[in-house]
């Protein structure tokens, strides 16, 4: 979706990757691989002739969380949230937490030393050219705090983390009342390491985390500046978008999809390379070492280190991961079938076009495309009774989210069947303000898919509401029962219906808007602007 995934990753989509890259589970993954220093040299790092036998990485004091640097976008990270005291027994003390220890100047130097060697691996394990030295900074806990606290007080940043709020909460996947600015400075406080700047062409190491958690994550981010010599990230990134579409348009649509695959390249890439760093002392890489692989991918989802991530909604959570996670076995994919060149230049000069390539590769390697809708004039369809408040993209990704959160014991189920889909969120005029209508567009590979997708929506729609009461079929022209769904709520009427291989869902608008989508989208009725009705 549009505005941190639905409304949130695509509106706030170099808000949110300029803090959060690889979550703390993803190193504390790879603690049980050593990675030795890099060699004092320029050559890249070799592996031993003997698999090394795998050890935790030396601490002089009890290790932090492991850490997550931030992705390859225009900001830093929020820095690591403090602890909480463990324990509840009012008979003995709190425990205290350690007090934070910073690197020494000696470990600060061979931490500038080793971004030469671990760059030149980075540029053998990937093909991607070295062009120039890549920039490095040693940082403080208090100059990341400056940067975040200035960032989020952006004007427009609080608007869209509002709008980002009310329409998840529409859609189910936060609570009543979620206040989603503190929780998400929260959940990203909780992790922070290495992290590459594209405006600065700089990578910045941390002083407060420990240079052996710090070395493979700047494998990682390495990566970026690599990817960000060969196309330059930032403009990259945007796939060709604006930063604010003033009204929802076929651009916005597409490109709402392109820009979130594209994340999972960068992310994806890079998370190979930090696999094959760490494997190196063993003689392995990612696709010759696939139980190992596959026990540090399980390894990603054990929170335990990261309290706050672990409480935090589904949504979240699952969003924060998806470039990594998904990001990570798309480029595996590619490599595996297709060979370095494909997954790295290949894929940065021939990206996937949406979340449905990155989640099922195979229609990226077989070039599958689905079809753009056509779009509708939907603030002239709303009006004169509502105004536009948002508008997203849905993609196969946000299929997921809803299936996973609508209770789907496998939402495979359901996404590998989505042909398309965007969102309109709209005020009444007469409505509280915090109350939104949501229109909701689909399109599935068959009528099946459709009517099982609206079934999933409508068992857990009662849930989204105090009370919704399932009215029998009352609209004409319904082609079975199971292809319509009425329910009355304390926010109005919410209408599910599927005809042939499209979806409609409108929650909250009245009686005249409902019948204009109807005829617009199922009877090919035409509206004044827009002629062409969205082909079914």
């Amino acid at each position: 979706m549009k505005a941190i995934r639905l409304p949130f990753l695509h509106s706030h989509r170099r808000l949110t990757t300029a803090f959060v890259a690889i979550l703390l589970l993803f190193t504390g993954a790879l603690w049980g691989l050593t990675v030795p220093a890099p060699p004092q040299s320029s050559a890249p790092p070799q592996p031993p002739s003997q698999p090394a036998t795998p050890q935790p990485p030396s601490q002089t004091t009890t290790p932090p969380p492991p850490s997550q640097p931030a992705s390859s976008s225009d900001a830093p990270p929020t820095p690591a949230a403090q602890n909480p005291q463990p324990g509840s027994d009012q008979s003995q003390p709190a425990e205290q937490p350690e007090p934070e220890t910073r690197i020494t100047k000696a470990q600060a130097k061979e931490l500038f030393r080793s971004v030469d060697q671990i760059l030149q691996f980075v540029s053998q394990d990937t093909g991607l050219p070295i062009e120039h030295k890549v920039k490095r900074n040693l940082i403080t806990r208090e100059s990341v705090e400056k940067y975040v606290d200035k960032r989020m007080k952006d004007d427009k940043d609080e608007k869209r983390l509002e709008q980002s709020r009310l329409v998840l909460q529409k859609f189910g996947l936060l609570p009543p009342g979620y206040d989603l600015h503190a929780e998400f400075l929260r959940l990203l406080g909780e992790q922070v390491a290495a992290y590459y700047d594209p405006k600065t062409k700089s990578v910045n190491l941390l002083d407060w985390v420990q240079p052996d958690t710090q070395r493979p994550i700047l494998a990682h981010e390495l990566t970026h500046a690599l990817q960000d010599q060969k196309v330059g990230l930032e403009k990259w990134e945007l796939a060709g978008g604006k930063d604010d579409a003033a009204l929802p348009d076929q651009q916005e649509y597409s490109v709402e999809e392109a820009q979130a695959a594209r994340q999972c390249v960068t992310e994806g890439q890079a998370m190979v390379v930090m696999f094959d760093y760490s494997l190196a002392p063993l003689g392995k890489d990612i696709l010759t070492a696939p139980d190992v692989v596959a026990q540090m991918r399980a390894g990603m989802a054990d929170n335990k280190d990261s309290p706050i991530f672990a409480q935090a909604p589904m949504f979240l959570k699952e969003s924060l991961l998806m470039p990594y996670t998904f990001g990570l076995d798309f480029v595996q994919n590619v490599l595996a079938n297709k060979g370095k060149a494909a997954a790295y230049a290949g894929m940065l000069l021939n990206p996937p076009i949406d979340t449905r390539q990155i989640m099922q590769p195979e229609t990226y390697l077989l070039n599958q495309v689905v079809a753009a809708l056509t779009i509708p004039n939907l603030d002239q369809l709303v009006a004169p009774g509502y105004q536009r408040f948002d508008f997203g993209g849905m993609g196969a990704f946000d299929v997921y989210l809803l299936a996973k959160q609508y209770g789907a014991s496998d939402p495979k189920k359901y996404y590998p069947h989505w042909r398309g889909g965007y969102y309109y969120a709209a005020h009444a005029k007469t409505a509280p303000q915090d109350q939104i209508a949501l229109m909701y567009f689909s399109r599935w590979d068959s009528p099946e898919a459709a009517r099982a997708f609206a079934k999933l929506w409508a068992d857990y729609l009662p849930k989204r509401y105090q009370k919704a009461g399932l009215r029998q079929p009352a609209l004409p022209n319904a082609a079975a029962p199971q292809s319509l769904y009425v329910f009355d709520t304390e926010e109005g009427k919410a209408i599910l219906e599927v005809q042939g291989n499209d979806l409609l869902i409108l929650e909250g608008y009245d009686d005249s808007v409902v019948q204009k989508a109807r005829d617009i989208y199922f009877y090919g009725m035409s509206q004044p602007g827009n002629p062409e009705k969205a082909k079914s």
